[in-house]
């Protein structure tokens, strides 16, 4: 059976993500200071209209004030090359998700996965519209960070965020009678139970679960839970030394591990973008997809469906017309004794695909390992029959048992 996450749970996790995030400014509230009670439920009330602001506003001025010079900091010492090159490749990577979606959702390997087509299609555009706030915000670039206004973004794209959040809440399948997540936050209610000086304890009362305390500090003029004090000095101690040690020098050694990196996943992408049909770009897209969709079975091992709206045992991927996960009886692979370029495998790969009668369904992956270069060709029932239509090499052996072909290049 499903279990909630606690409420509380999500809203103290929400509470501290700026910790995790970014930059602001110092600018305070109108008005006289909240109570403890009132204060989280303040933040609560604020989440559920997606007001990020509150957020904002339920921490002390030095927090903020903290977290905005911890983020210039940081923007001063990153190399704008490494950093924007990272959010460049994932803003083309948000716009492939979006303007190429029919052709990824048609994939082979994508509807081989124990997940309703209907139920991946509805969560896809939230999702990917999480993913394009953030990766084009006023967080993708250094001279954005630089002069970044936290209260601003919380209150703009951090809003949009939490709305795409709350859609994809309503979207999770859930018993009769039980709340969304937005709903379960307005119908909190908070109440004092005792405070002296400094220190008060609250009660938190959450649809479906048990009444639960909390300690509240005053910090400043605000009244803040207890551990966040001291969640906040750790992270910020291990803000501070983690940039402290960013030099010119680990840049350096950053870059010439990621820049590599980056250059081979915008190659890949710009030859999914420039894909003009169906065939071409998921012939392309398949060798990248390909470990993902092989934890299919083991997703729906540990999940049942659940979390995506199918109960356990369902007969969903045996219904006549849906896709079915790839039959490794059905694949062969072709072996090459020599480390092949992707300028070297494209010609192969259309040869394979020319042996066969029908190329629409017919996919090739191809993996390098060490000087190996191996073709995954599938679906293939007759490896003795597939062998005999090679043409770009010699087969030296065939092995129905493991259904590989070993090939001598001409």
């Amino acid at each position: 059976m499903r279990k909630s996450a606690p409420l509380f749970t999500l809203l103290f996790f929400l509470g501290t993500l700026p910790l995790l995030s970014g930059c602001g400014s110092s600018a305070q509230q109108a008005g006289p200071p909240a109570g403890p009670a009132e204060s989280m439920q303040n933040l609560m009330q604020g989440i559920a209209d997606e007001n990020l602001v509150e957020l904002w506003n339920f921490f002390p001025a030095s927090y903020q004030q903290q977290w905005n010079d911890q983020t210039r900091e940081f923007a001063a010492k990153v190399d704008p090359e490494l950093y924007n090159g990272i959010f460049n490749t994932a803003q083309r990577i948000t716009s492939l998700l979006k303007d190429k979606k029919e052709f990824i959702l048609k994939n082979q390997m994508i509807q081989g996965l124990p997940v309703p087509q209907e139920r991946l299609s509805e969560f896809w555009d939230p999702t990917v519209g999480i993913l394009a706030t953030i990766a084009n915000g006023e967080v993708s670039s250094v001279e954005k960070l630089k002069d970044f206004n936290a209260k601003t973004y919380l209150n703009s794209e951090g809003n949009i965020v939490l709305k795409k959040v709350f859609q994809i809440s309503e979207m999770i399948p859930k018993k009769e009678g039980e709340l969304n997540f937005r709903e379960r936050i307005k119908q909190t209610k908070v109440t004092l139970i005792s405070e002296e000086g400094d220190t008060a304890k609250i009660k938190i009362e959450a649809p479906g679960e048990e009444p639960r305390e909390q300690v509240m500090i005053k910090v400043e003029d605000k009244w803040i839970p207890d551990k966040l004090q001291s969640l906040w000095k750790r992270q910020l101690d291990q803000s501070r030394q983690e940039i402290a040690e960013i030099t010119p020098e680990s840049m350096q050694a950053s870059k010439q591990k990621v820049m590599p990196v980056l250059k081979g996943i915008n190659e890949q992408l710009a030859i999914l973008e420039n894909a003009k049909t169906e065939a071409e770009f998921n012939q392309k897209l398949t060798p990248i997809i390909m470990p993902v969709a092989m934890l299919g079975p083991m997703l729906q091992a540990q999940l049942g469906g659940a979390a995506m709206g199918t109960p356990m045992g369902s007969p969903m991927a045996e219904s006549p017309g849906e896709a079915k996960p790839i039959n490794p009886n059905t694949m062969i692979s072709i072996v090459v004794n020599k480390k092949l370029t992707p300028g070297e495998q494209d010609p192969i790969i259309d040869e394979i695909l020319q042996s066969a009668n029908d190329t629409e369904s017919l996919q090739v992956i191809p993996t390098v390992d060490g000087e190996i270069t191996t073709f995954k060709v599938y679906p293939v029932e007759d490896i003795e029959a597939f062998s005999k239509k090679i043409k770009f090499g010699k087969p030296s052996k065939v092995d129905p048992d493991s259904r590989s072909i070993t090939v001598e290049l001409e």
